[in-house]
């Protein structure tokens, strides 16, 4: 499915994404939203509600997803979600976190959602008890509860980027996270195309650099127009430049500390990314990625292999290590 126009409105298959606080109680290595990087950020309330009504006038999504950072950590989530409803936005509300934090969430949390994905961590998961806890609410309150086992993360982004064009294209065409997932996010007014073209530029680049690659929110008359052509528009984005898209190499999930996350990205974009997923995605857009498995026992399985992957802070001059990680699994 693609994108379509329905009483004015442009209608996408997938959702749309707010993200509540950039920072996060985990710090794990390659995190796509850079998170680890960020200082203490939350979302304002009323901000959000301003920008998702105003946005409602003319986008229809299948659900708003709420994440972060780590969104639990925002002491006004409830606020929010119900802004969320009340914006007309989209018929779902879906929460994505890690979980840690779940068991503090009562019941005002979870009449507020319709869905919460929990990605789970190795040696970061929340205990078995916990997980009863949390699925006991989840019944309780109609809540569709999903969780996925990470065992592998992919390189997010390039500290030094790249110059080649035709790579820059080809990783943005076979980008999942803007064609297929369609992780489209709503940030200072503003909307785009996927969350890496907000945060990128925020830590390699200019901040007045983002602005170039999202649309302004507006109640124009033309605005549902101008919004259809930029979600089908083919030219790739300023921050693909050092934004890996779907196709940076795959590393064993590790925690970083705040000094040194940047240090994995030290390294040109060419040096980072891995070619055959590359290729294999311009044939079959929506393959597997080889970071997340849905049944604890085969997360064990893919950890245990996990083991033996070399991982090391990637320098400039040395090159990365790839023999096992770069097996799919």
């Amino acid at each position: 499915m693609t994108y379509r126009m329905a009483d004015g409105k442009v209608v996408t298959p997938e959702g749309c994404e707010l993200n509540v606080a950039h920072h996060c109680n985990l710090g794990c290595a390659s995190c796509s939203h850079l998170s680890p990087v960020f200082r203490r950020s939350f979302l304002e309330p009323d901000t959000a509600a301003h920008d998702l009504t105003l946005l409602a006038r003319s986008f229809r999504a299948q659900f708003v997803k709420v994440l972060g950072g780590e969104p639990l950590l925002h002491p006004e989530l409830v606020t929010i979600l119900r802004h969320t409803r009340e914006s007309g936005l989209a018929p779902r509300i879906v929460v994505c976190t890690n979980g840690l934090l779940l068991p503090r969430m009562r019941d005002d949390f979870w009449a507020a959602v319709d869905e919460v994905e929990i990605s789970v961590y190795p040696d970061r998961e929340p205990s078995e008890e916990q997980m009863r806890e949390i699925r006991a609410y989840a019944t309780t309150h109609g809540v569709t509860l999903t969780v996925s086992h990470y065992s592998h993360f992919r390189y997010s982004y390039s500290e030094h980027g790249t110059q080649d064009r035709e790579l820059i294209r080809r990783i943005y065409s076979t980008c999942q996270i803007a064609h297929v997932w369609r992780c489209h996010t709503v940030f200072e007014g503003h909307f785009f195309k996927c969350p890496q073209s907000v945060f990128v530029p925020q830590v390699v680049g200019d901040l007045d650099q983002i602005w170039a690659d999202g649309l302004r929110i507006t109640d124009e008359p033309d605005f549902a127009d101008r919004l259809l052509a930029y979600l089908q528009g083919s030219e790739p984005l300023r921050a693909c430049a050092n934004c890996m898209g779907s196709v940076g190499k795959r590393m064993p999930h590790r925690q970083r500390t705040r000094r040194n996350f940047r240090e994995l990205q030290e390294h040109r974009t060419e040096d980072l990314t891995d070619h055959r997923f590359l290729t294999l995605l311009e044939e079959r857009p929506d393959s597997d990625d080889g970071c997340a498995v849905d049944s604890p026992d085969a997360w064990r399985e893919r950890l245990s292999a996990a083991e033996h992957d070399t991982f090391v802070p990637a320098s400039p001059t040395s090159g990365l290590p790839s023999p096992t990680s770069e097996k799919r699994t």
